[in-house]
């Protein structure tokens, strides 16, 4: 039916204001239950289509975000969305928690779900490169954290780019400083995550130093938001007998997963071996011996992305604002792992 269905018919049926109707669609003004469940019904039967790009038809607000993460196993993730829940800006949103484990189609489902769903999206890539994210049309307003595509400028995403090159390379830096040349590296390097960033970083900081890239010390893991990954990438390490005096693990869980093994197989951390992850989880302070770190200002990613979320919900149209980025630092954390003095407490 639907087809010239107007406002008009459908407060006719209804035996209301056309503004009535306008009010029960949009969630504005006052009106009473039977008459919300009238101008409801007469939707209904007259199939009126409600189109949300309307002009000045402003949908219904659920005051609701979804924040897409690849996991929470990772603590980097489930800190990040304890930062988010609790960051001021967030004050009157719900959060819904997408859990993709990885999975592209999850990933997609949550990128086309239905606008009426949640107010905003604010999604950590993992299974969807940019080419197959930024080919889904943009129903809501979206903040992506993380390296911000060249093709992405026309489109009206906002982007918090975190410093994952630059905090490898310094990271990686700073274990050249303590005199340590074969450094060996952990971490997934497929794709557009972060994993292929900090990569970079690594190889600059060595170039920068006039030390030789070698491939036989880079061990690639499957899956680095596990602990055990850093177990089995450190342990085909030793056995290949591989020459290394310093050791960077693309995030602090295969690290703390790495030096489990060191420790247990009689390296000394870190005379024999000077240790280094990224990320600054909770956990990286409690090793033993306490982790040399980058810390992305989690607090900051969060804070930055739920302000630029709320100023686009806040549009008429979200679409009339073209893309912005906003890049985040970082802080390097050099602790007893990798020889550095101890520094005080925090």
């Amino acid at each position: 039916m639907g087809h010239g269905v107007t406002m008009r018919t459908v407060a006719e049926r209804a035996e209301v204001s056309t503004k009535t109707v306008s009010n029960v669609i949009n969630g504005t003004g006052s009106y009473s239950p039977e008459t919300e469940q009238r101008v409801r019904a007469a939707i209904d039967e007259l199939g009126y289509r409600i189109n949300p790009f309307a002009r000045g038809l402003r949908s219904r607000r659920t005051d609701t975000i979804a924040l897409v993460l690849p996991n929470l196993c990772q603590p980097f993730y489930a800190e990040l969305a304890e930062q988010i829940m609790r960051a001021p800006q967030t004050q009157g949103l719900k959060v819904v928690l997408h859990s993709t484990h990885g999975d592209a189609r999850r990933e997609q489902a949550v990128l086309s779900a239905h606008p009426e769903l949640v107010d905003g999206v604010i999604y950590v890539p993992h299974a969807l490169g940019p080419e197959d994210y930024l080919s889904l049309p943009v129903t809501r307003p979206t903040v992506v954290l993380g390296e911000r595509p060249a093709d992405a400028t026309a489109l009206s995403l906002d982007y918090v780019e975190t410093a994952d090159e630059q905090g490898a390379r310094a990271v990686v830096g700073h274990l050249l400083s303590r005199g340590r040349r074969r450094i060996a590296a952990i971490g997934g390097q497929t794709g557009p995550r972060a994993g292929a960033r900090r990569l970079r970083g690594y190889r600059a900081a060595l170039a920068e130093a006039g030390v030789d890239y070698d491939d036989s010390l880079v061990i690639s893991v499957d899956d680095a938001d596990q602990w055990s990954s850093g177990v089995g990438a450190a342990t085909r390490l030793l056995r290949q007998r591989a020459r290394f005096d310093a050791l960077f693990c693309f995030n602090d869980v295969v690290a703390v997963g790495a030096l489990s093994v060191l420790t247990r197989s009689g390296v000394k951390v870190p005379s024999d071996v000077a240790l280094a992850g990224f990320d600054d989880i909770e956990a990286a302070r409690f090793a033993s011996p306490p982790l040399t770190t980058v810390d992305l200002r989690r607090e900051s990613i969060a804070r930055t992305a739920v302000t630029l979320l709320r100023s686009r919900m806040g549009m008429e149209d979200f679409r009339n604002l073209p893309g912005r980025s906003e890049s985040i630092g970082y802080d390097l954390r050099p602790r007893a792992s990798s020889g550095a003095p101890p520094s005080g407490p925090g």
